[in-house]
């Protein structure tokens, strides 16, 4: 048994879906524009236009979309099918199996793959024993395969299933024991081969006369992923922009005073020596996402206790720069025989200016 195809078979049969899924909506929407009893009204011109625009746009975006989705698609399909394959080609056959009324060693006569989408893959065994005909079925992992009785629809009891074969035609009959009920369904194998014969013709004539125009070529369809991957990149930066156009935080935010090195120095220089903290000077700043300054300065007031020097220069280093992009680090101001230190950081980044605002409504 072949499951698993080559390639090709699988860009055919994606393609054909993709062709069909066109063919249908042109149908769709030429039966539109013939029914609107307004469209009918529209001058000539309009018409054209109208039926390019119910037509090619949306085609666009189906083509597009298709092929978008081809490559996982077509994988997936292979996937599966090898797995089948593999499970039938690589199962070991079963041996030593008995049968239950003779005890005769049972002979193979086949074997089937049990797929069904709630159940494990599993191979399927069949046997029958050589002396009374009896017959099981054996999964690969040893469990017997127990046939469910087919219920009648009207009454509910059991049905009696009946084959019978002549000639070219298969019938297959189910009938009720307790009611009438009674299902007989037939297949002509000789006109069941000539649809066949004439699906496979269709699907030929639709991949030759409609695959270069409703599947799009690589250079195509990554030209539609590319732009509608910028498309909806714009518009996830318009939703964002609007929500923080919205949003307090990130207001106040932009609207923080972004001052360089200079400007920071200048102003906690000035704001500081009102307050007698002088000779304020910076250290080499250490630069990775942010800008690190530390700092020292001399208190001048030495009526002031160490603790209220460093209390008082911390609060108004906080109060000095809380309406700018520079803010006094977490580790506080340290002091020795009335020098102060301490770090300050500079931020730049958009999401570091939120943060910082948002921990300052916090506090």
């Amino acid at each position: 048994m072949d499951y698993l195809k080559d390639r090709q078979y699988y860009e055919d049969l994606y393609d054909l879906h993709t062709i069909e899924i066109c063919i249908d909506w042109v149908k769709l929407a030429l039966k539109k524009c013939k029914e609107d009893k307004i469209f009918s009204k529209f001058p000539k011109k309009d018409k054209i236009r109208g039926k390019n625009i119910l037509i090619e746009l949306p085609l666009y975006y189906q083509k597009g979309e298709r092929y978008r989705d081809k490559e996982k698609t077509i994988n997936e399909w292979i996937e599966k099918d090898k797995n089948k394959q593999d499970k039938f080609d690589d199962t070991r056959e079963l041996d030593s199996i008995f049968c239950q009324e003779c005890n005769w060693a049972m002979k193979l006569e086949g074997k089937s793959l049990h797929d069904f989408s709630d159940e494990p893959l599993r191979m399927l065994f069949f046997f029958e024993c050589p002396n009374c005909h009896k017959r099981r079925g054996i999964f690969d992992d040893g469990e017997e395969y127990k046939s469910k009785p087919r219920l009648c629809p009207k009454c509910g009891d059991e049905l009696k299933i009946s084959y019978k074969n002549e000639k070219e035609v298969s019938s297959f009959t189910e009938k009720c024991k307790s009611c009438d009920y009674k299902l007989e369904d037939k297949t002509d194998f000789k006109l069941y081969d000539e649809k066949q014969k004439k699906r496979e013709e269709r699907k030929e004539y639709l991949l030759n006369k409609y695959r270069k125009e409703c599947c799009l070529t690589p250079e195509k369809g990554e030209n539609y992923v590319s732009s509608q991957t910028q498309l909806i990149n714009s518009i996830d930066r318009i939703k964002e922009t609007e929500r923080k156009e919205a949003d307090p935080i990130y207001q106040k935010a932009r609207a923080l005073k972004k001052l360089k090195v200079f400007d920071m120095e200048k102003l906690l220089k000035e704001t500081l020596e009102k307050e007698k903290y002088i000779d304020l000077s910076f250290d080499k700043p250490e630069i990775t996402k942010d800008v690190v300054i530390p700092f020292s300065v001399q208190e001048s007031d030495t009526s002031r206790s160490d603790y209220d020097s460093q209390n008082n220069l911390k609060k108004l280093i906080k109060k000095t720069l809380e309406d700018t992009n520079w803010r006094l680090m977490s580790d506080g101001i340290s002091q020795r025989l009335g020098i102060l230190n301490g770090r300050i950081r500079g931020y730049e980044n958009e999401d570091d200016l939120v943060k910082i605002v948002k921990y300052a409504n916090d506090q």
